[in-house]
């Protein structure tokens, strides 16, 4: 049965982390995390109405209260992951372990995983071993608890009986497969990235607007500039994968003659922060050159920030320029 679970052996001084669980999101948060701001974080975490990007918007970015180190796991048709500073998340799937980790982004990285079976969260010093759940560790359906690092499975084993620990006051209530050569591997992202998707697919609250949106525009190849005001799926044969609500999203076709571009290759998305890019599980990835930060490729489900600029190819000399919209 799925499940949460965390080992209640604190290893020593200062690596008791924040373990918070609901049915939606698991976080751990770095040991300076007060009180004040888990109990914030658990009355949104609870709140269906809330999705991700409020529950990682009022993490505090600055200040006496920083949260400078957490590792949230949004949990869905895909599973969403956010880290920042010395949080991660250890992720299996299909078998195969990764680690998805910040490596000194600002102000966090965001991944996005279809067929997760388990993972845990937690500091990046924790030591890789087995991700399934161990006789004595502890499961927890909801609440805030300590404990160096906390784990999910999709098939998560029984646990012995024992006493469910007291939750820190809220208003309600290791990896045998590591692949050294899959972890990610990052540039600095240089900016306060996008607005995250909603759990679930779920629309954003209203439509971007020249107002509420950072404006931009695209040109593919030799086409017109076009500015991007609603989501744009772009690929050989390109339909939109996500709920939009009232949105409607521009569907952009390009010729691929060897068919390296997949049918919805990739996805641009305005939000109030800026422009986010995002690979759709493309067969062949996405080769992104930003200025300034050299070119990197893509992981499948990956998703970042680009400004006026960046050049996407996404194969068979199909390449985006991303402009400032004027």
């Amino acid at each position: 049965m799925a499940g949460a679970f965390y080992s209640a052996e604190v290893p020593g001084p200062g690596a008791d982390w924040r373990l918070l669980v609901t049915d939606r999101f698991l976080g751990a948060f770095g040991p300076a995390t007060t009180v004040s701001t888990m109990s914030n974080l658990w009355r949104i975490a609870a709140d269906e109405a809330l999705g991700l990007d409020a529950l990682v918007a009022a993490i505090p970015a600055r200040g006496v209260s920083v949260v400078d180190s957490y590792a949230i796991a949004a949990l869905g048709r895909s599973t969403t992951f956010v880290v920042r500073g010395a949080g991660c998340a250890d992720v299996s799937v299909g078998g195969r372990v990764r680690r998805v980790d910040a490596r000194g982004s600002e102000p966090w990285y965001v991944a996005e995983l279809t067929g997760v079976e388990r993972f845990a969260l937690g500091p990046l010093q924790r030591s890789p071993g087995d991700l399934a759940q161990q006789p004595g560790d502890l499961p927890i359906d909801g609440g805030v608890v300590f404990g160096p690092w906390l784990g999910w499975s999709a098939e998560a084993a029984a646990a012995p009986p024992r006493s469910q620990p007291t939750p820190v006051q809220a208003p309600a209530p290791p990896m045998s497969s590591l692949d050294p050569n899959d972890t990610n591997v990052l540039g600095d992202l240089g900016r306060r990235a996008a607005s995250l998707r909603r759990h679930r697919g779920e629309p954003p609250a209203t439509a971007p607007t020249p107002e509420t949106g950072t404006a931009a525009a695209f040109r593919l190849g030799d086409r017109e500039p076009e500015r991007v005001d609603a989501p744009v799926y772009v690929g050989r044969q390109p339909r939109s994968p996500r709920i939009t609500g009232g949105i409607l999203p521009r569907l952009v076709r390009v010729d691929s003659p060897s068919r390296e571009v997949s049918a919805t290759h990739i996805e641009l998305r305005p939000t109030n922060q800026g422009l986010v890019l995002t690979d759709l599980e493309s067969t062949n990835g996405t080769v992104v050159r930003q200025p300034g930060t050299g070119v990197r490729r893509l992981e499948s489900g990956e998703s970042l920030p680009v400004v006026p600029g960046t050049l996407i190819d996404i194969g068979d000399g199909n390449v985006i320029e991303i402009l400032a919209y004027r």
